[in-house]
């Protein structure tokens, strides 16, 4: 249902005002520093926004969301080691598996099927942050 005018008229229905995209997903780190250098040198990541300053970096690859890994305040509620939600596609999950296992990354589930036939595994950040990869091959 349209809401129409937020000045109480009625407006008519338009192709606008619908969701695009997932923008971005946060993850929370406990330094900075450690986390771009796994984000940018072990998982192939590009620094798209530097924000150390203020205990921020936007991460990315060439297409879709970015990450953007942050130091948590005390009182935040996310605080490292949450399971992300994040699903990462990769052309070739078991050399992708080789690489990081290889790089000391820690896998909570070596490349398997799902319940829907999907080529998926899980591993974890150095702060914990659990994420999955899918097969995606070309």
């Amino acid at each position: 249902m349209p809401l129409g005018d937020p000045m109480g008229g009625e407006a008519p229905e338009q192709e606008r005002g619908k969701l695009l995209r997932i923008a971005q997903l946060r993850v929370p780190v406990s330094d900075i520093e450690q986390a771009i250098e796994l984000y940018s040198e072990v998982l192939g990541l590009r620094l798209a926004s530097d924000m150390r300053a203020m205990g921020q970096a936007e991460i990315a690859l060439d297409e879709g969301a970015t990450l953007l890994l942050y130091v948590p305040g005390k009182d935040d509620e996310d605080q490292p080691g949450i399971r992300t939600g994040a699903v990462l596609a990769t052309d070739s999950i078991y050399d992708f598996h080789k690489v990081l296992v290889d790089e000391g990354i820690e896998f909570t589930m070596k490349p398997q099927r799902d319940k829907f036939g999907r080529l998926i595994a899980r591993f974890v950040d150095d702060d914990g942050n659990e994420f999955e990869v899918v097969d995606a091959p070309k």
